[in-house]
Parts: C-alpha cells; structure tokens; sequence
C-alpha cells in the first residue's frame, strides 16, 4: 500500500469535501457503512483507500437502484 492511499481524512475534512454537516456523516456512517475509525469520541477519519472504496460501492448501488 504506498502512502497516498494510507493517507488518513478527518470527519471535518469530509464534512469541507462533501459539504455536509457532522450529522450527515454520522447517517453515512450508520446507515450506508462509511468506515470511520474512531481513535476517540473527538478523533475519527478514514483511511483515503477506504473513502475510494466505499464511493465506489456507493456508485454502484445507485446505479443498480436507478
């Protein structure tokens, strides 16, 4: 695995990414199984590789359900 696919993403940077709030993370988290790591309740990220991962399975869903 080289270095920019280890690269961690904090859940604020995400929220900045994808322009949402904190609570929608949370929804995506639950509910659609983004897979945050939680060092503790005020320290969460995603590995880059992951987030890549889990849009892709995003993409793919939608496109079966339309």
């Amino acid at each position: 695995m080289d270095m920019e696919n280890n690269q961690r993403i904090t859940k604020q940077e995400l929220e900045k990414i994808y322009g949402v709030d904190r609570t929608t993370i949370e929804v995506w988290r639950k509910r659609y199984g983004l897979p945050i790591i939680e060092i503790s309740s005020h320290s969460k990220y995603i590995r880059r590789e992951d987030l890549i991962d889990w849009e892709d399975r995003m993409k793919t869903n939608l496109e079966v359900e339309v």
